[in-house]
């Protein structure tokens, strides 16, 4: 179904793909793993003839015999959504916030003339409910904001197959999602596949994915296939080096010391957050939301301590909460001993916790350079000139970045680069602890192994305590001494970290458990 020979890719000087070739035959899940950086989201766009306008492509990309580097725009905008739909990572952006996503699955209909309004919508509710939103329980009238992560991808997923194509991209679709999501989202893909025959190409960091659910693979890396083949034999035999890396940065563990047992840093205790309910509608206002309900839970001096739970299931709120962010009926929160209210947070108090967040781009200001983005928390604690500039070169130097690069702007690095000034942000000022709200899971494997490492030994020089927040249960089991199940505002289960990720005893943890994709071990991984 296509055929890509010898794709290469030039902007300016730069060359960003290099000889690229693979095929994918109908029915065929061909997944493409790689760095960040390697060309595999660039290759699909390359396909879709979406790639930024300076890029010179040469090669060929043949799609049923007709090489589409030759197509005219007129054919080619005929070809999108119709012939190949595309799933993209980010779904939020992906989808426009001004329309309902009833509106935006039946726009593909409706631009490639293949039903009037009345039909474009009768298929947009058919394929929001193959896709599992049921228009009884999520309206077509609902807006993306309205949406939890895993609802937004599932209405892209929608749009894209709204016309059932015969090839489907999907760009790192589960990147941002829980792992009971993740699994849904997954499971869907390959029943799309196999119900409708459609070819899907999978691009993904995450290797357990593509063993559980692609036919053939192909590694890249800087722009260039390394190698390709069966799954099962690739990944079995690992005769590339950089393939035997990418797996041995996947099962990475870093070298880290046991907590010691002091004293308690982090003291919640009996934490209750109500959200009213919302007025209007039929039957008046609805029933208040219990977002965290009843929740204790400590964190001592030099321990990391996992929180882990589905979308919605109160991590977030509960995070605010200790942060001072968010207001609570009932219980108390205490950090290094003193009260945590919301909107009466000292200076002194506020600067001993720092949050290092999932997305390190959107979390700072592109206008600054970066020197000015890590010394902000200095406006809790002020200081000379002299001194801010010596702790802002000694916490660029701690993440393994140098003190000169403080004179370079946020977008002038890669993904990895940027969660390392985030965490030179959130350590600039010692604080006691560090909260880390899924700081990893938008990172592919190698950045990952150093980013873990690079926490790992700045707990041991500083004496940071973490309250590690993440969907990722590897990342959890690597990185943390104890962790915390959360569930519908609750915490469920709770004690070290290898006893209950390794013999969970409450039905929800298995389910979890149960939920991360694994590399089987019959194939020597």
């Amino acid at each position: 179904m296509l055929k890509v020979e010898g794709l290469s890719m030039q902007i300016g000087d730069a060359r960003i793909l290099n000889d690229v070739s693979f095929q994918i035959a109908p029915g065929e899940v061909f997944g493409v793993v790689g760095e960040s950086g390697s060309g595999k989201s660039m290759t699909a766009l390359s396909v879709m003839r979406l790639e930024p306008r300076a890029a010179r492509l040469s090669g060929r990309v043949e799609f049923e015999g007709r090489d589409l580097l030759t197509e005219p725009e007129r054919r080619l905008n005929a070809m999108r959504g119709r012939d190949v739909g595309m799933i993209f990572q980010e779904p939020m952006t992906a989808l426009n916030p001004l329309k309902t996503i009833g509106d935006q699955v039946a726009e593909t209909l409706l631009v490639h003339g293949a039903a009037d309004r009345a039909g474009a919508r009768a298929a947009a509710e058919e394929r929001l409910a193959r896709v599992g939103l049921d228009p009884a329980r999520v309206p077509l009238s609902r807006y993306p904001h309205e949406l939890s992560g895993g609802q937004r991808q599932r209405v892209c997923i929608a749009a894209a197959v709204a016309l059932r194509p015969k090839l489907l991209i999907a760009d790192e679709p589960t990147t941002a999602l829980d792992v009971t999501t993740q699994a849904q989202i997954l499971d869907l893909l390959k029943d799309l596949v196999e119900d409708e025959g459609m070819a899907l190409m999978l691009i993904t960091h995450d290797l357990a994915v593509v063993a559980g659910t692609a036919d053939r693979v192909a590694v890249m890396r800087g722009g260039a296939v390394m190698e390709q083949g069966p799954t099962e034999a690739l990944f079995r035999a690992r005769a590339h080096p950089y393939t035997a890396k990418l797996f041995a940065d996947s099962r990475h563990v870093p070298d880290r010391d046991a907590a010691s047992g002091g004293a308690p840093v982090l003291d919640v205790r009996d934490a209750v957050r109500i959200y009213p309910g919302r007025r209007g509608g039929l039957f008046g206002r609805s029933e208040p939301v219990r977002a965290v309900d009843g929740v204790s839970l400590t964190v001592a001096a030099g321990e990391s301590v996992g929180l882990v739970g589905e979308s919605g299931c109160g991590k977030s709120t509960l995070t605010r909460a200790i942060l001072g962010l968010e207001p609570l009926q009932g219980g108390a929160v205490h950090l290094d001993g003193q009260p945590v209210v919301a909107g009466r947070v000292p200076s002194d108090l506020r600067r001993r916790m720092q949050l290092v967040f999932q997305d390190p781009y959107g979390s700072f200001d592109p206008r600054q350079k970066v020197s000015r983005l890590v010394a902000e928390p200095f406006h809790l604690e002020p200081v000379s000139s002299e001194e801010r500039r010596t702790r802002v070169a000694e916490a660029l130097d701690a993440v393994g970045l140098k003190p000169e690069d403080g004179n370079r702007y946020i977008h002038e690095f890669s993904g990895g680069q940027r969660q390392r000034i985030a965490i030179a942000r959130a350590i600039v000022i010692r604080p006691s602890l560090v909260i880390l709200d899924e700081a990893v899971s938008a990172l592919d494997v190698s950045i990952r192994a150093q980013i873990l490492d690079l926490l790992a030994d700045l707990q041991r020089r500083f004496g940071l305590s973490y309250l590690f927040i993440s969907h990722d249960l590897s990342v959890v089991r690597a990185i943390t001494d104890r962790v915390l199940v959360m569930k519908a505002g609750q915490i469920v289960e709770a004690g070290e970290t290898e006893h209950v990720l390794h013999a969970p005893a409450q039905d929800y943890t298995r389910k979890l458990v149960a939920a991360v994709p694994t590399l089987p071990e019959a194939w020597g991984v």
